[in-house]
């Protein structure tokens, strides 16, 4: 009886695994398909705009005019009348561009600082107050260092003077 029951579950985990790889494989064909219409569709816009352009290309060349000797490009004007049309002022407003912006220095000064926080984020008094205390400190090291300067190297070592106390 669990012989029979293993291989009817069997069975059925076969039938499903041969369902799902048959549905992956249609899932991956159309997915094959979609990517072929779309290059087709791409292949075709690209095949319109090479068109396109040749034909204006084409519309160019035929509309020859002859320059004036005063004229330049940037010179033209479209002709005035009902229903008349000038395709170099098309291109003239397309190529017309701004001047470039003027350069500039711009100078900026900072404000000296002690400490790496921005004013904005400073405690003035604070500060203030370490530094003065820093100030002092500072003075008290430099009276010591005076009564100092008579004493040999190694007496001014911290460590020796400690073995020796």
């Amino acid at each position: 009886l669990e012989e029979a029951e293993r291989k009817r579950i069997e069975n059925l985990k076969e039938k499903e695994r041969q369902k799902v790889t048959k549905e992956l494989e249609l899932w991956k064909k159309q997915q094959k398909d979609a990517e072929k219409q779309k290059r087709v569709q791409k292949e075709g816009e690209l095949y319109q705009e090479v068109e396109q352009s040749k034909e204006k290309k084409k519309e160019k060349m035929n509309k020859t005019r002859i320059p004036n000797e005063g004229t330049s490009k940037m010179g033209l004007k479209p002709t005035k009348g009902h229903g008349s049309y000038s395709m170099f002022s098309e291109n003239l407003k397309e190529e017309q561009l701004p001047a470039p912006r003027s350069a500039a220095t711009i100078k900026i000064n900072f404000t000296s600082r002690v400490f790496p926080t921005a004013l904005r984020e400073s405690r003035i008094a604070e500060e203030e107050e370490w530094l003065r205390k820093q100030a002092e400190a500072q003075r008290t090291i430099s009276a010591d260092l005076s009564e100092l300067e008579d004493l040999k190297e190694e007496e001014k070592n911290p460590d020796w003077l400690k073995d020796k106390g």
